[in-house]
């Protein structure tokens, strides 16, 4: 009897034993199954191409086995508009799929392991297929169509992102993004950006071309900020980036910077574009001599001898010249006697003396007036008379291309410049511009004999910048352009 109930449990225990086998010999064998069956793909580039990563023929098929064996992936340029199929290549961390016409992010949903994926240059709309990527570190998305972000809230462990080039403008989901390094947001639609202040790990920010003026939003970030871009945001105030003393790149090239004194404690400064700007004064830059490369083209320099003791990095690179220090479309009188001539050629920089515009410098008090570096006796100094700063009118006028005529009995002085003529009587507020009455809230004065003007009204008479610095008590009036 023992024995008989013996065999009866042992035959129980071994059935619960092969019962519990049979799913899981059913799931390897599904698993075989499924990594021999062959993937399909709709686009016959991705097809071309993940074959030649995989080194078969045209006549193999691609197994979802030979996918899982792929880690990394380069696909640039290569025409793809269909990622189908490749969501079988479960174990990429990272893939190239940049400058193609995918629109659907859809497959890529499946590839949890992936660290980091460069979608440029596509037509990509929507991202949201892209949230259950958790483990992304980097993330480029220029040259798409974007309007939304929000996906980024997902991706904990995000360190670059970069998004340029889209329709982007709210950036409110980077807050959660803590992680981050590198973001690059240029050329959107952006105006606010209080978001980024919560970035406490960020070292290089590229903003240009979007639509912000305000630089104190930064301020948070003066601690970790290497590299930063606001170029073309019609910024002219940089006062707001004083505290950012860790800075060793800048590029702010086409806003309406004048001053740059708030640059002057920026000693790891390396490399600094400025170009197309109002900046008429180098001083400010004479302590930073790590700079390597200055980029100033069109502005208002007249004087570069605040730069005599750096060093520019001007090499060739695959034949072409670089030069490290460039100074085109300004004021500097670059003829072969000049002194900014000959401390442009130790700097090893380029300016090009053809385009160069013409400034006068006139001094409070003094009889010598420069146009460029040439010097003029004057028979009466500038002077300031009620708060304001009086020129000679014929003086200024005819190095600006005006004919200047001087009627006695009248005590009124005409300017002519092209279709533009003005009469201006001694003493009177009133002028008389292209025949109509213009009321100003000062009058020429008549001095040794001699007519002189405002120097303000230089500027609104015959369009042209003035600048006045209290250093040396000098007028600069330049020339336009």
């Amino acid at each position: 009897m023992n024995r008989f109930l013996t065999g009866i449990v042992l035959s129980v225990v071994i059935g619960f034993s092969l019962t519990g086998q049979a799913p899981m010999a059913q799931a390897e064998q599904t698993a075989t199954v499924q990594a021999s069956t062959e993937v399909s793909f709709q686009d016959e580039q991705l097809k071309k191409e993940i074959k030649k990563l995989l080194n078969k023929s045209d006549d193999e098929a691609v197994l979802q086995k030979d996918l899982e064996a792929l880690t990394s992936i380069n696909l640039y340029g290569k025409g793809i508009q269909s990622l189908e199929g490749l969501q079988y290549a479960t174990n990429l961390s990272y893939v190239s799929l940049n400058n193609n016409k995918i629109v659907d992010l859809s497959p890529l949903s499946a590839l949890t392991k992936l660290k980091g994926i460069n979608l440029n240059a596509n037509g990509i709309i929507s991202i949201e297929a892209l949230a259950s990527l958790t483990k992304l570190e980097e993330l480029q998305l220029s040259g798409n169509q974007i309007t939304s972000i929000d996906v980024v809230k997902r991706l904990p462990l995000l360190r670059f992102f970069e998004a340029n080039d889209n329709e982007i403008t709210d950036i409110q989901a980077l807050s959660k993004a803590t992680k981050l390094e590198v973001l690059e947001v240029s050329n959107n639609r952006i105006a606010v950006v209080n978001s980024i202040v919560k970035l406490p790990n960020l070292m290089y920010l590229k903003l240009s071309n979007t639509q912000i003026s305000d630089l104190s939003v930064l301020k948070p970030l003066s601690d970790n900020l290497l590299v930063l871009h606001i170029s073309g945001n019609q910024i002219s105030d940089l006062r707001d980036l004083e505290g950012m003393t860790k800075l060793t790149a800048l590029y702010a090239e086409n806003n309406q910077i004048e001053d740059i004194t708030p640059l002057k404690n920026m000693k790891n400064m390396s490399s600094l574009n400025l170009r197309s700007n109002l900046i008429y004064d180098l001083e400010p830059l004479r302590s930073l001599t790590n700079i390597t490369k200055l980029y100033l083209d069109n502005n208002r320099i007249w004087n570069i001898g605040a730069l005599k003791n750096h060093k520019f990095d001007t090499h060739y690179d695959t034949g072409a010249l670089l030069y490290g220090l460039t100074l085109t479309d300004n004021y500097l009188d670059l003829r072969s006697t000049t002194k900014s001539y000959q401390l442009l050629q130790n700097l090893a920089g380029d300016g090009h003396q053809l385009n160069q515009f013409k400034a006068q410098r006139l001094v409070i008090g003094s009889t010598t007036a420069y146009v460029g570096e040439s010097s003029y006796k004057l028979d009466t100094a500038p002077f300031i008379h009620n708060s304001r700063t009086y020129v000679p009118v014929r003086f200024v006028a005819e190095h600006l291309g005006a004919n200047v005529t001087w009627d006695k009995s009248k005590q009124e002085v005409m300017i002519t410049k092209g279709s533009t003529t003005i009469r201006w009587v001694v003493n009177k507020k009133q002028a008389i511009v292209n025949g109509k009455a213009v009321m100003f809230d000062t009058a020429p004065l008549l001095k040794h004999q001699r007519t002189f003007i405002p120097v303000r009204f230089v500027s609104e008479l015959l369009a042209t910048d003035v600048e006045y610095v209290p250093g040396s008590r000098s007028v600069l009036i330049f020339e336009v352009k």
